[in-house]
């Protein structure tokens, strides 16, 4: 495997492989990085309004449990919050 590509967080389709909900009304993005779920996006619409969850599965503070929540504008928005919050999670724990 490359390496520069085992190191890259890629994002995988749940539910639906385009931006509209499936017909249970779910939609979702996993973040998967060596082959391990780092964290979940998913999209809500509330009042008409989309809103994208980004949930990190690691710790996002030192001595703190994982979880950590951000509701963003758009798809890209969230997938930043969690590369920042895992640039974070790397320099912070080596």
């Amino acid at each position: 495997m490359n390496k520069e590509k085992k190191n890259m967080i890629e994002y995988y389709n749940r539910y639906s492989d385009n931006d509209d909900l499936d017909h249970m009304g779910r939609w979702a993005r996993i973040a998967v990085l060596n082959n391990i779920q780092i964290a979940w996006i998913s999209k809500h619409t509330m009042k008409g309004v989309e809103k994208y969850i980004a949930s990190c599965n690691f710790p996002t503070q030192l001595n703190d449990t994982a979880k950590e929540h951000k509701a963003c504008h758009s798809l890209a928005e969230a997938k930043e919050f969690v590369n920042e919050r895992w640039e974070w999670f790397k320099e912070n724990t080596k």
